[in-house]
């Protein structure tokens, strides 16, 4: 299954440089429409291609240390995924020039009306969906989020655990879930969702970095810099709720 699951994540592939040459990026599912519209970008800026591999962080920085999955670069949301590839001593050498932020929000679907804290959704005793804390950062962010309020044991028997934080989103959407506790660049993207309340210090980083010694790593570290340096994939991640920190031109940036 894990085999089958590690490669169905969406590709951003068109023409440019052969497949042998092509990085493959695993990367943060609530990443997947801003890093693909910034490979299109990057593509015709440069005529190199990037391939990307979406999923649950955690769930896709265990592939790559347990399994050895072919990960050439990692884009991962929270602190655990970077620690297990810095651990297994993948980080690439050259280190990135700069530094990607998300932030939490309580979803409902269309028409839901807003509330005033994270203790109004065990009063309404509706199902809320959230990323599994195993699996993904923003289940662990949301189950912060929900202890730092003081409400986790309350709404246990309320949460509805999925894969990453799309699903989440999903589940809201389709109304399997009355709520959802996702990124905010999630919601916004969504038409088919009400943001019900914003979590004030909720939500985290994303760790990136090309991986030690794979084939193409120093391709994709090139890449990973490109998005956080450029103007152009800069305004793609800032125009949908995240903010870019950079801290320099690292070793195989433009113009770097």
């Amino acid at each position: 299954m894990i085999a089958i699951t590690l490669f169905v994540g969406l590709m951003a592939s068109c023409g440019g440089n052969s497949d042998n040459d092509v990085p493959l990026i695993f990367a943060a599912a609530s990443l997947s429409d801003v890093l693909t519209e910034s490979a299109e970008i990057y593509e015709r800026e440069t005529g190199k291609r990037v391939d990307f591999s979406f999923g649950g962080s955690i769930a896709l920085a265990n592939q790559i240390v347990k399994l050895g999955a072919p990960a050439d670069g990692v884009l991962f949301a929270g602190d655990e995924p970077g620690r297990l590839i810095a651990e297994a001593g993948l980080r690439s050498s050259d280190g990135a020039p700069g530094r990607v932020k998300n932030s939490l929000v309580v979803v409902g679907g269309l028409g839901t009306l807003p509330i005033n804290s994270l203790s109004d959704l065990v009063l309404s005793g509706e199902r809320v969906a959230i990323a599994n804390p195993e699996l993904a950062p923003a289940g662990r962010y949301a189950m912060q989020a929900l202890g730092n309020a003081g409400v986790p044991v309350e709404i246990s028997d309320q949460l509805i655990f999925t894969s990453d934080v799309r699903a989440a989103l999903a589940a809201v959407e389709s109304g399997n879930a009355k709520y959802g506790i996702v990124y905010g660049t999630d919601a916004y993207a969504s038409e088919r969702v009400e943001i019900v309340m914003g979590i004030d210090g909720a939500g985290g980083g994303y760790y990136l970095t090309g991986i030690a010694g794979a084939r193409n790593g120093h391709a994709a570290q090139t890449f990973l810099n490109y998005i956080v340096i450029e103007p152009e994939t800069r305004e793609v991640f800032e125009s949908a709720g995240f903010e870019i920190i950079t801290t320099g031109l690292g070793p195989g940036s433009p113009g770097g």
